[in-house]
């Protein structure tokens, strides 16, 4: 499995908030997040999304479970902040 670059976790991460805000998704659905990620990412599972409950979630690399992201309803609306940036990451690297 390759590791996402750091142009795919932004354009994953972009796709999520993106969808899940304009379609006002009430509660943290795994499976629907999963499939924008994917997506996002032409159909490549680089990235997996996980229920930390109704809430909220995580988004975490699909080799090796490194935190990438983390997804939590805040003040109406989803919120997903990204939890690693591409300098000084050994994978997340601008190609």
């Amino acid at each position: 499995m390759t590791l996402p670059t750091d142009v795919e976790v932004s354009r994953a991460l972009n796709a999520l908030a993106t969808t899940i805000n304009d379609q006002r998704v009430g509660s943290f659905a795994a499976e629907r997040f999963q499939q924008i990620v994917d997506g996002a990412l032409s159909g490549e599972r680089k990235l997996v999304v996980q229920p930390g409950g109704a809430k909220a979630g995580r988004i975490v690399t699909a080799d090796d479970g490194r935190l990438v992201a983390e997804v939590r309803w805040a003040g109406g609306s989803w919120d997903v902040e990204r939890k690693i940036t591409a300098q000084g990451s050994s994978w997340a690297v601008p190609r």
